[in-house]
């Protein structure tokens, strides 16, 4: 169901067809252009070269946990810990024939808001971003930060249904932060992109770029809104 207000919870299937024109998407399996895919693996290459930096961060004495373990800023999982976290999850769910529902997460307009109000107010916002989606979601679900302003979430034993409720809440709770720099407020919108695992992809980086794919398309038509597979 489309809801032009821009407070919408989409099901991927009412727009399935005009995406699939437009990209060659299927419904089931991995159905994501392959240029998804390798961009989820190409940003997996330039992390692994990032963590080369973060050694010799250690080697200097820097705090060890947080620099292997937590991005820097929000305090959430980076992207090394959490894909390896998302592994384990999938295997504990293909054992016992369980879902996994992905959320990934864009900030709408980020780029302009940083150049607008500086580093040190968008900083604030991923701050604030990050600790909704930390008061959304279960101890057993998993959040981190992807990349600048998007952010992924693995909701354990989650169908695409729970997932879109989960990312609805998220939603409008980003909605609803006020914030203020220099006696100017603003608000905050974001995009989401669910997708699930098996239904969707049996792999972690085919289930992240269905996510990514999703949520970019969920961007373009106007964000503020949760597309799900």
């Amino acid at each position: 169901m489309d809801n032009e207000s821009n407070f919408a919870t989409e099901s991927f299937a009412s727009v399935a067809k005009q995406v699939k024109e437009r990209r060659g998407l299927k419904t089931s399996g991995f159905a994501g252009s392959e240029q998804y895919l390798q961009k989820v693996r190409d940003f997996e290459k330039e992390q692994a070269a990032a963590t080369q930096q973060i050694n010799l961060s250690i080697a200097r004495g820097e705090d060890l946990d947080r620099l292997a373990l937590l991005d820097p800023i929000t305090d959430l999982c980076n992207h090394r810990t959490f894909v390896k976290e998302l592994k384990a999850e999938m295997s504990r769910a293909r054992r016992y024939q369980q879902n996994i529902a992905l959320c990934l997460i864009s900030i709408d307009h980020f780029a302009e808001l940083a150049q607008q109000y500086g580093v040190l107010t968008s900083e604030a916002v991923l701050k604030i971003v990050g600790n909704v989606i930390r008061n959304s979601i279960r101890e057993i679900d998993i959040s981190g930060r992807y990349d600048g302003h998007q952010f992924i979430i693995a909701l354990s034993r989650t169908g695409i249904s729970g997932g879109a409720i989960v990312a609805e809440r998220i939603r409008q709770r980003i909605a609803a932060q006020g914030i203020t720099h220099n006696w100017q407020s603003f608000s905050l919108t974001a995009s989401f992109g669910v997708a699930t695992y098996p239904e969707q992809a049996t792999e972690y980086d085919e289930l992240i770029a269905r996510a990514l794919e999703v949520m970019e398309y969920a961007n373009t038509r106007g964000g503020d809104r949760v597309l799900a597979v």
